[in-house]
């Protein structure tokens, strides 16, 4: 038998790390209807049963102000789940079941789970389990997410309820003053013409006592609705004229009440246990004057980690895409097919898969980030900052996972509530480096700065947070006047995160990433061998086989020489030691011949694969430039030409914007690396060193790819996230602009005073 389990709890509470525990790999992701809300459900089996389970968006309450309040409160009072599971941070009881008193009038069986207790046995707290149980009336499950200890008691709690086998789950009424008590009775009587469903009345009327505009909505398209308001109206108005405050206060402040009695009825403190860890940290990392140099220390650590750890097996995965290419080349005859096979899919999806390393490094680092509780800090460290452009720290979340991706970074700005602050980090979002970037920063820092190529690749990310800051700045003073909206940042307790949870985070995010190599980024490396492969017959300037054949037989010429002259210095030699040629061999002479001879045989044999690699590249560059792709460079570079950049650097900006990994994909294409498959990767960085781009040029690339129009989906993504096309085209113009301003400073101020040269 199938059943409906709806997991609802506040932000931060571990909801989700208690719905990955319970459906595994068994979960999908899509869009709650007519929203941008992100929807995560799942499935388990547990007994002869099936369990559908979705995790509602984290909410403090039922009122709905914001989207995700809006979702669970609809879930919950129109798909009636046959159990709720309230997720309750159990280290702070007093704010989290807030949530469960609205939970529990609204009178779907309940679950409680007490996550976290290993937290709340560090502050010093000890639960009465049994009895919270009996006075919330819903079976109480004692759970330490992060470890998945109670995960299977809680199936069984589930199971018991959903069967009606659970003796703690019965319905209970939240008890409110006597003179609260009367008001909702007159409201529930005529509500109980139109209703036969004692607890969906007492929700009703506790909802109108609180003035909520979406019940009260409701109520007015009934037939006695206006009968019914009226009456509300007049308890509120008794009310607040009684307690002398808003109708929403007085039922909040009887809802504390309530969680106040049964706190003291089943907490107990051991002050000598009584230990505020996160407390003691956060002196330290949220420290006013030390806060932001550990976030940037622990910013440069995180780069420095992937570049040089992911280093490693990037050569493991090169060698291997080298090999497929070799392996699918001999066994297919040469034709348009092979090409595109070798060239087109594996070169071009190879490119990128030898990066992904470090996106799987970064992955885990920025889940082991969150998962520490770690980067809610960051977000009230950087309140100062962020108060400078209009915002408040909470933007900044968003804008940290823009690391990972800005299209899911810009989704996040709905946790804003202000529409001014949701457009404006919408609009600097694109700015924060996604991984889809980091490819470009490994390739072309791995090739011109080498032996700093971590600190350049970090110096790219904290451009990009700077560069977003001053837009914001920019932006809240022109086009987006006005402050945002007070708001309390909540920091949660920090936890010490599993394998497990981060092993499943960073799968999730790097999945993602390999599907955009399986889909946009294989489409997009075929579209380009496309335009790199036709027309077949192009007219060259040079005679390239007759100069490789000269250049073959001028290092024959030279070996030859070497051998007749080796030869005679032996002969010559060994005349000295005519009758003691035993001797000879082991003498210090023929040793320091043969020495100068293999020395001067390795330096002709690579000079020779130099310059024939050399001659290959400029005949490829010649022959790419004079098909389609070549023309479509051809056409834009006058327009990067102030900026250093070739028509290779335009196809390849071209060819970023459907998605920017492509990037390196099209230098694939252009140098002809599936070509000359032994080269793998190397091949790449080997022919940028030798297109003629320099140092200077090299950053200015980087700055320009870090800065200009965002990708088609995250473009999309503004549009769907503004609801304007004017936001979304100022988006792409400003982007653009300013990387062209930028780039041409670096190129300009760059060649002046001959930096990086």
């Amino acid at each position: 038998m199938n059943f409906n389990v709806a997991l609802a709890g506040n932000p931060n509470c571990g909801k989700t790390t208690i719905f990955n525990h319970l459906t595994g790999a068994r979960q999908h992701v899509g869009n709650w209807p007519g929203v941008t809300v992100e929807r995560k459900s799942g499935h388990y089996s547990f007994g002869d049963h099936k369990f559908n389970t979705v995790d509602l968006p984290g909410t403090y309450s039922l009122t709905a102000f914001s989207a995700e309040e809006t979702i669970v409160r609809k879930y919950l009072v129109e798909d009636r789940p046959e159990v709720v599971v309230n997720i309750v941070d159990a280290s702070n009881l007093e704010r989290n079941l807030f949530l469960t008193t609205q939970l529990i009038e609204l009178g779907r069986p309940l679950v409680i789970v007490l996550n976290m207790m290993d937290m709340a046995e560090e502050k010093g707290l000890e639960i009465d389990v049994d009895t919270l149980a009996t006075l919330l009336g819903a079976p109480v499950v004692p759970v330490i997410g992060r470890t998945g200890e109670g995960i299977d008691l809680l199936k069984e709690k589930i199971l018991r309820v959903v069967t009606e086998q659970s003796q703690k789950s019965r319905p209970i009424k939240i008890s409110y003053p006597r003179d609260i008590e009367a008001e909702l009775e007159k409201i529930s009587m005529l509500l109980e013409e139109e209703s036969d469903d004692d607890h969906m009345r007492r929700w009703t009327s506790v909802k109108l006592l609180e003035s909520d505009k979406q019940t009260r909505d409701e109520i007015r398209k009934r037939n006695q609705g206006q009968g019914i308001l009226a009456q509300a109206n007049a308890s509120v108005e008794r009310l607040e004229l009684l307690f002398k405050d808003t109708g929403r206060a007085i039922v909040s402040h009887a809802r504390y009440g309530f969680i106040q009695g049964a706190i003291r009825e089943c907490v107990k403190e051991n002050l000598k246990l009584s230990t505020d860890y996160s407390r003691q940290i956060d002196r330290l990392i949220t420290n006013r004057w030390l806060g932001l140099p550990i976030f940037g220390f622990l910013m440069w650590l995180m780069f420095k980690i992937t570049y040089d750890l992911g280093s490693i097996p990037m050569d493991w995965i090169d060698a291997g895409v080298v090999l497929l290419m070799n392996t699918v080349s001999n066994i297919l005859p040469q034709s348009m097919f092979a090409s595109l096979l070798v060239d087109g899919v594996i070169g071009g999806v190879g490119a990128i898969a030898v990066f992904l390393p470090n996106i799987f490094i970064l992955f885990f680092i920025i889940a082991m980030l969150e998962d520490s509780g770690y980067m809610a800090r960051v977000a009230f460290i950087m309140d100062r900052i962020m108060h400078n452009i209009g915002l408040h720290g909470k933007a900044f979340i968003p804008m940290i996972m823009g690391f990972g991706c800005n299209v899911p970074a810009i989704m996040g700005t709905r946790i804003l509530e202000s529409r001014r602050d949701r457009i404006l980090t919408v609009l600097i979002n694109p700015f924060m480096s996604c991984s889809a970037r980091l490819p470009v920063y490994v390739l072309v820092g791995g090739a011109f700065f080498p032996e700093n190529a971590a600190t350049v690749i970090f110096s790219m990310y904290v451009l990009g947070i700077v560069v977003a800051i001053v837009s914001g700045k920019l932006f809240s003073r022109t086009i987006l006047k006005g402050m945002s909206k007070p708001f309390v940042l909540e920091l949660p307790p920090y936890q010490r995160p599993t394998l497990r949870s981060l092993t499943l985070h960073t799968w999730e995010r790097g999945y993602l990433f390999i599907q955009r190599m399986g889909t946009v980024i294989l489409v997009g490396s075929i579209l380009i061998w496309v335009l790199g492969y036709f027309p077949q017959s192009v007219e060259l300037s040079r005679d390239y086989d007759s100069e490789r054949d000269q250049l073959v037989n001028t290092y024959s010429g030279k070996i030859l020489d070497l051998n007749a002259r080796y030869d005679a210095s032996i002969d010559h030699a060994r005349s000295e030691y005519h009758s003691k040629l035993v001797e000879f061999e082991a003498s210090a002479a023929f040793l320091d011949l043969e020495t100068q001879y293999n020395d001067l045989m390795s330096k002709f044999s690579f000079a020779q694969e130099n310059d024939l690699l050399v001659l290959r590249q400029q005949e490829i560059s010649e022959i790419t430039e004079h098909r389609w792709i070549g023309k479509v460079g051809k056409l834009f570079e006058p327009i990067v030409a102030p900026l250093g950049f070739t028509w290779r650097e335009s196809v390849a900006l071209i060819t970023g914007f459907i998605a920017k990994e492509i990037v390196v994909s099209t230098y694939g294409v252009l140098f002809g690396v599936g070509e000359n498959v032994d080269e793998g990767n190397d091949g790449v960085i080997s022919s940028l060193r030798t297109s003629g781009m320099t140092p200077v040029v090299a950053l200015g690339f980087m700055v320009f790819t870090l800065l200009y129009t965002p990708c088609l989906a995250t473009v999309a993504a503004i549009k769907r996230e503004t609801g304007t096309w004017v936001y979304t085209i100022f988006s792409i113009g400003y982007s653009l602009s300013l990387a062209y301003l930028l780039a041409f400073s670096i190129k300009y101020f760059g060649g002046m005073f001959n930096w990086l040269t």
